[in-house]
């Protein structure tokens, strides 16, 4: 039986394999700072959503704030779900970002989103993989 949240993770890899595009882009494009900071900030919700599905679907917990990124990334990591607290760091540029009108902001993200983001973003990706096959 297919677990609900595959189409959300199917979702999620398209968003990462989009972001991952940044890495061979122009960084001083303004088009292609909007993009990455759009696609980062897709990517990351992808992920937090598809964190707080995986907690309710495969651990049967639901004692916890399921609206807030910040109380699932906590329990995820709590859960073996995510490994470190870089997620934390993600949630506060992707807050960040949001209100980045002038680039600034993503300016001087860029190289976090593309050289560090996308690395836990991807080892995310390959623990839900784990979780999918196991199940």
């Amino acid at each position: 039986m297919q677990k609900s949240y595959i189409n959300r993770f199917n979702s999620f890899k398209k968003s990462l394999a989009s972001l991952e595009e940044a890495k061979v882009k122009d960084r001083d494009d303004s088009f292609v700072l909007s993009g990455t900071a759009m696609k980062f900030n897709l990517t990351f919700d992808l992920a937090w959503k598809l964190m707080n599905d995986i907690i309710r679907e495969e651990h049967k917990i639901v004692d916890y704030t399921l609206g807030s990124p910040r109380e699932t990334l906590k329990k995820a990591k709590s859960l073996g779900i995510i490994d470190n607290d870089i997620w934390l760091y993600m949630l506060d540029d992707r807050n960040n970002l949001i209100h980045d009108y002038d680039f600034l902001i993503v300016t001087e993200k860029f190289e976090d989103i593309v050289y560090k983001y996308i690395e836990e973003f991807n080892k995310f990706k390959n623990k839900v993989d784990e979780i999918v096959k196991e199940n």
